[in-house]
């Protein structure tokens, strides 16, 4: 035996045809569940906060051991974390094929585009800050079902930041090696409209809004793993002493009584070069249009449509889940703080029409 991995070994054996040695790669049956599967076996619902906590902190661990030994994943993404077994919420990172010494770096070229950082996009020298930007964005996707910044490629990537984040410190684009692909002389995006003519526009949505919570203690986390600057950006330590980590809190169900709204936003050439001149905060008003979010995996495109149902009952699930062949748990609600009806998720056609949830239970 000469190497092993999550999903097959490697032997060194004797072709005695040609008398000389070969590998042979010995691929496993049946794949481990990864979390990627785990949410789309859920319907892409997502999961509650209390099942979110128990993963991050499971690989929280693990990049804190990477971060002493100063090793960067590289790859960090819902397909490379799985369970670490049967019966319990604990996860372990895999694949690290692409992984390397932060002294010792051998691609440019790194990150699943969903989870890749700006630093890597925008050709900045990188370290084992790219995995925390990963974890702050599966972390999201987790919550919501849906990857939190969907670039169809590194253009719309960049954009989808910026929608959320604004536009990056302009010492951060002018000390770029690739900041003429996405800015102009000026710091101005150059494109923001995607292949289906979608234009995101900067600083135009909230983490709050995009996440649908109110939970600012987990708005917090996330925030702080998304942040432009690499050195602002949490460590591993440091998320670990995080109030969110440490405060885990008894959630009771809420009735949704309001609804988040925001008009389109809708901007003349001459208000958007203000809006960059300036680096303005769009105001955030209290009406928010019907959209559609386009969930893209694997190369398969995948339409959620919004429409006003309570996110409460239907979105996450309770503290103790199932594993399908078991009887489906009732659903409580994750909201903290005001109540407000939120979305509900267009299942894809291949999912199951039930709200089946496939954790093990919580011991």
């Amino acid at each position: 035996m000469i190497g092993k991995g999550s999903f097959g070994q490697v032997a060194k054996c004797l072709d005695h045809k040609k008398n000389e040695f070969v590998a042979l790669k010995i691929i496993r049956n049946k794949k481990r569940i990864n979390l990627y599967e785990l949410m789309k076996n859920n319907s892409f619902q997502g999961f509650s906060l209390s099942i979110v906590r128990r993963f991050t902190l499971s690989v929280l661990k693990c990049l804190q051991l990477l971060y002493v030994e100063k090793i960067i994943h590289c790859d960090l993404k819902p397909e490379n974390i799985v369970l670490y077994q049967k019966g319990q919420v604990s996860v372990k990172v895999i694949d690290f094929g692409s992984s390397c010494y932060e002294h010792q770096k051998v691609y440019t070229y790194i990150q699943s585009r969903f989870y890749r950082s700006p630093e890597v996009i925008l050709g900045h020298p990188y370290n084992m800050a790219i995995d925390m930007w990963s974890l702050g964005c599966i972390m999201a996707e987790l919550y919501t079902g849906c990857p939190l910044f969907p670039g169809e490629n590194e253009v719309e990537q960049l954009a989808c930041f910026m929608e959320v984040l604004g536009l990056p410190p302009a010492d951060f684009i002018q000390t770029a090696s690739r900041r003429q692909t996405f800015f102009d002389s000026r710091g101005f995006p150059k494109n923001t409209t995607n292949n289906r003519g979608k234009k995101r526009y900067p600083d135009s949505k909230d983490l709050m809004m995009v996440l649908k919570t109110y939970d600012t203690s987990f708005l917090d986390f996330v925030r702080r793993c998304l942040i432009w600057e690499p050195s602002l950006r949490m460590t591993p330590d440091q998320a670990l002493k995080h109030a969110w980590i440490h405060e885990p809190r008894n959630l009771k169900p809420q009735l949704r009584s309001k609804t988040v709204r925001k008009n389109s936003l809708c901007f003349s050439s001459d208000t958007m070069k203000d809006k960059f001149r300036g680096y303005h905060r769009l105001s955030k008003k209290d009406e928010i249009t019907k959209e559609t979010t386009e969930k893209i995996k694997d190369g398969t495109t995948k339409h959620v449509q919004n429409s006003g149902d309570q996110q409460g009952s239907a979105h996450h699930t309770a503290d103790v889940v199932q594993l399908p062949h078991l009887a489906e748990v009732p659903r409580k609600s994750e909201a903290v703080g005001p109540a407000v009806s939120m979305t509900s998720t267009e299942q894809s056609k291949n999912s199951s029409p039930k709200n089946t949830n496939i954790l093990p239970p919580i011991v």
